[in-house]
């Protein structure tokens, strides 16, 4: 009986994979619901011995699934990982360097920007600013951002 729950356990988790990859954490919460502890770190061992399960794959393709679908700033990724279980470590070696950030930053602005057309330039400018600072972009990536593409400076226009 005992090896049966363990393999419900393994069972369990393998599926769970098979839909998108998860962190140690997360899938050690999901599996915790409906085993004991001790079975989940049995298969959670398991997993990352056979390679299944990996904190740091798991880091590197939820950033580069986030820069494809839904640019977000290294501010936002460092906490969504974080929430993740992902160690700050990890966190580190996967988030993207300045000059990514920055073509991130600018395209995702782009974007943005040609669906503002009816807007005057001051609300484009607000507009765009607070879409990259809710996307964790820093500020000063935001300035240079809208500086290029409005030839404003927000942090004047705002004060």
């Amino acid at each position: 009986m005992k090896e049966n729950r363990d393999e419900g356990a393994k069972a369990a988790a393998l599926r769970l994979l098979t839909f998108r990859d998860r962190s140690t954490h997360e899938l050690r919460v999901r599996l915790e619901r409906d085993y004991p502890p001790e079975e989940v770190e049995k298969t959670i061992d398991y997993l990352q011995g056979i390679g299944y399960l990996d904190d740091l794959r798991f880091a590197r393709g939820y950033v580069q699934y986030r820069n494809g679908h839904r640019p977000t700033g290294n501010y936002l990724l460092r906490l969504e990982l974080s929430s993740k279980g992902v160690s700050d470590s990890h966190i580190e070696q996967v988030l993207n360097a300045p000059e990514l950030e920055y073509d991130l930053a600018l395209e995702l602005a782009a974007k943005r920007l040609g669906r503002l057309q009816r807007e005057d330039a001051l609300g484009r400018c607000r507009k765009v600013y607070r879409l990259l600072q809710r996307r964790g972009f820093p500020a000063a990536v935001a300035r240079k951002v809208i500086g290029e593409l409005l030839d404003r400076d927000p942090e004047k226009e705002y004060n």
